[in-house]
């Protein structure tokens, strides 16, 4: 694999990684610090996807300034957090997106970022590569341009996001330690073509990432993000296909397909699919934590905050909602969830199986991208 002529940024990853390696040994001994952030830089979206209502709730100018993003970033460095994930709405509608991408990275954080893979230009891939990005979410639900033009509202827009798809990682593949994800939104409408998106991520040198559709009962009921759409939803009588679904992509998670899901999400897919529980020990608040537009952090955004980006001393006040027991009873209240940023870390601290796959997929990485 080509390694950029820039030995400093080498370095600079390795000891980052290593960095990191302490913190997740930590977490596994019980330290009991966040790890892991998701900041919504934004509820702005570009799209109008039919299980998503976050862009109903945009505020633009309540999002916040880069110069409070970086007082925010570095008391989270300070807390534990090693690793962020911005996403949305949709990151690149802010046209500062490649500075807040700086702000993190320059702490010493791995920055991810979530995007839907529309209206993103080449200078806007540049622009957060050289800010520091080293890993990217984007989201493809299937292979039928005709089913992703109906879940996107009537946008015709599966061609545009492979191309993106194609751009970042061309731009991102001499990089060490990056990780493409392609983000697919499991609903009734793709769960036959599962194994074949793992195919076709395996060719465009990405993994996949497999999340179970989250869904309002009702129009009326909704936390902000999830859509009353039951078009999209799982029937009784779909119970089999999702049966047949899950096994063929353990099956292939077996074989080494570039599935970047633990196998143990994967069975807590199923069963959630199956009859609507969550086995899964959350860690909320304790290994990570949800940041809103506005910069108010909580242990999940279903739950109210605990602090906000311009809290005195924000280090300590996460400490003491977490040894205070505050954080202890919001999730004790909580039915539960199949959110995989939040179920996956939880599953590679308490599992050894599950943090090896994890390693397995960082190693396969290299000679994947490499394709």
């Amino acid at each position: 694999m080509f390694l950029p002529a820039n030995t400093g940024y080498v370095e600079r990853h390795r000891m980052r990684m290593i960095e990191q390696a302490g913190r997740v040994a930590g977490a596994w001994l019980g330290c009991g610090r966040p790890l892991y952030a998701h900041y919504g830089v934004t509820h702005r979206c570009n799209m109008r996807c039919r299980m998503c209502v976050v862009w109903k709730s945009a505020d633009p100018t309540a999002e916040l300034a880069p110069a409070q993003v970086a007082n925010m970033a570095g008391q989270l460095y300070r807390t534990g957090v090693r690793m962020m994930a911005l996403g949305g709405g949709e990151p690149f509608v802010r046209r500062d997106i490649a500075e807040l991408v700086a702000i993190f990275s320059r702490c010493g954080m791995e920055v991810r970022l979530l995007t839907n893979g529309i209206g993103v230009s080449d200078g806007s891939i540049d622009a957060v590569v050289d800010a520091g990005l080293r890993h990217v979410s984007i989201s493809l639900d299937t292979l039928d341009p005709e089913t992703e033009k109906f879940i996107y509202g009537g946008q015709d827009v599966w061609q545009t996001i492979v191309d993106t798809m194609r751009r970042f990682r061309k731009r991102m593949n001499a990089l060490p330690g990056t990780l493409p994800v392609m983000n697919i939104c499991v609903s009734r409408l793709n769960l036959d073509a599962l194994p074949g998106l793992v195919e076709f991520a395996a060719q465009e040198g990405y993994f996949c990432s497999f999340i179970p559709v989250a869904l309002a009962p009702d129009p009326e009921v909704t936390d902000g993000f999830a859509a009353h759409a039951p078009e999209l939803a799982l029937r009784p009588e779909d119970m089999p296909r999702v049966k047949s679904a899950y096994e063929r992509l353990i099956a292939l998670k077996r074989k080494g397909a570039p599935i970047a899901n633990t196998t143990r999400f994967l069975r807590a897919s199923l069963e959630y699919f199956t009859d609507g529980l969550c086995r899964w020990e959350c860690d909320a608040g304790r290994l990570y934590l949800s940041i809103s537009p506005e910069g108010a952090i909580a242990i999940c955004h279903h739950y109210p905050p605990v602090a906000r980006h311009d809290t005195p001393d924000l280090v300590d006040a996460l400490r003491r909602a977490n040894t205070g027991g505050a954080l202890a009873a919001q999730r004790r209240a909580c039915p539960g969830c199949i959110r995989p940023c939040w179920a996956e870390i939880s599953h590679v601290m308490h599992h050894p199986g599950s943090a090896l796959e994890a390693l397995r997929c960082v190693l396969q990485s290299k000679s994947h991208r490499s394709r």
